[in-house]
């Protein structure tokens, strides 16, 4: 059987157990793991703490606000090319058409797209 190497995304808030999940699997089977990617959501307003990135095994575990962080983070590593980023600022955007402008949603979106653009 052959096995291939992939990449963890989770979608949850990540908490202690998943990050721990993560490493285990970064450390257990970095040849298979490439990256483990942890989204960190929040149901109160205002800024969200985003952990600096860390690397087990030579493998990245980071941490992601919006999907577009994501993807931009994704890009950095070879793991995806500029014009897939440019389709999740796309779907990004249009999901979040019925909120209003100046919500903590768009304002993430927003910051994230900047940092985005220099990878377009």
């Amino acid at each position: 059987m052959r096995l291939s190497p992939f990449v963890l995304f989770h979608h949850e808030s990540p908490n202690q157990l998943d990050q721990e999940a993560g490493e285990a699997m970064l450390r257990d089977y970095a040849p298979l793991v490439k990256a483990v990617f942890l989204h960190c959501v929040s149901g109160e307003m205002g800024p969200v703490y985003v952990p600096p990135p860390k690397y087990i095994n030579g493998r990245p575990m980071v941490f992601f606000r919006t999907y577009v962080g994501a993807a931009t983070i994704a890009v950095q590593l070879g793991l995806m090319n500029p014009l897939g980023l440019q389709k999740v600022i796309d779907s990004a955007q249009d999901r979040l058409s019925g909120e209003p402008p100046e919500s903590d949603k768009w304002k993430d979106l927003m910051q994230d797209i900047q940092t985005a653009k220099q990878f377009l």
